[in-house]
């Protein structure tokens, strides 16, 4: 017995090879598997506590590299 394909639409099985359905009209064409979506994988808990701390010490530092910078100007421009 041949193999037989099920309408996508309608439900009727058809012979293999026809590209439409006979009862519907619907393309049945090649059969193709669509790919899995691959979601990407969330952050846990601990690697956005990681993440908020490393932006909060990235900050202190750039903040206190700023501070600096403005220190050693006013030094610079205000010496006697």
């Amino acid at each position: 017995m041949a193999e037989q394909i099920q309408c996508r639409a309608c439900g009727t099985t058809n012979p293999t090879g026809n590209n439409f359905c006979g009862q519907c009209g619907a393309f049945i064409g090649p059969q193709t598997i669509e790919p899995a979506i691959v979601l990407p994988a969330t952050k846990t808990d601990r690697e956005r506590r990681a993440q908020r701390q490393a932006f909060v010490v990235y900050a202190i530092t750039a903040l206190f590299l700023l501070t600096c910078a403005i220190l050693a100007i006013v030094v610079i421009i205000w010496r006697p």
